[in-house]
């Protein structure tokens, strides 16, 4: 598939759907849907139900993104075979509760003994950040470092239903065990969260429409 029959099918799945890689804009301390970053994510997603049906977004990402993307697969090999595992880029999903949020992991693990479980995998541009991560030790520590991070793991393990899921930095630079840095993640540690993260997702849709409404009367 070429470039740009690769990211009409991204639009057509992420086209007005609330997803991984932003949601953590709907989890406003105690404000939930109604801060300013809310607000205005949900307008995007407005927005796209609004488009074009063949846009194509062929914005420039940046040299941090394009690193991230290139060394994901790399990424997923090492891991593969530092942990004698296999690793599946999975099609993205919808739970059944609701059609218009989604996501895909970037990669479901199956080991030989044992539950699917998930990888989330970032490869910082910045070989600080991946310091960083060596740091984190429990789940809120990541919380408290990248909110983005940390509620992109937590919506994968909601839709795809997993109980244990792994937040992945990744650095080819470094050398030997610290190229690769493995923070679990486990249901029993961030179930309230998980709640409260549906409830925001349903509440954003409920807008959405709300406002998609207001404009076609």
């Amino acid at each position: 598939m070429d470039t740009i029959s690769h990211q009409k099918e991204f639009n057509k799945f992420h086209r007005g759907k609330f997803t991984a890689s932003e949601v953590f804009n709907l989890m406003g301390e105690k404000s939930g849907i109604n801060t300013e970053g809310a607000k205005t994510y949900i307008l995007e997603k407005v927005a796209e139900e609004l488009y074009d049906s063949e846009w194509v977004d062929d914005s420039y990402k940046g040299k941090e993104v394009e690193w991230g993307n290139l060394m994901e697969v790399d990424a997923l090999e090492y891991y593969s075979l530092a942990f004698n595992v296999d690793v599946e880029k999975p099609q993205p999903q919808t739970p059944e509760w609701c059609s218009e949020v989604g996501c895909s992991p970037d990669g479901l693990v199956y080991p030989k003994d044992g539950k699917v479980y998930g990888l989330e995998i970032k490869s910082p541009y910045n070989p600080t950040n991946h310091v960083k991560h060596m740091m984190l030790k429990q789940e809120s520590d990541l919380k408290k470092l990248t909110k983005k991070y940390y509620w992109q793991v937590v919506m994968c393990m909601l839709i795809f239903g997993l109980d244990y899921y792994e937040f992945l930095s990744y650095d080819p630079r470094f050398v030997g065990a610290n190229r690769m840095y493995v923070l679990p993640f486990h249901k029993v540690n961030i179930e309230q969260d998980m709640i409260l993260l549906k409830q925001s997702l349903l509440d954003a849709v409920k807008e959405k429409h709300r406002i998609l409404n207001l404009i076609n009367q």
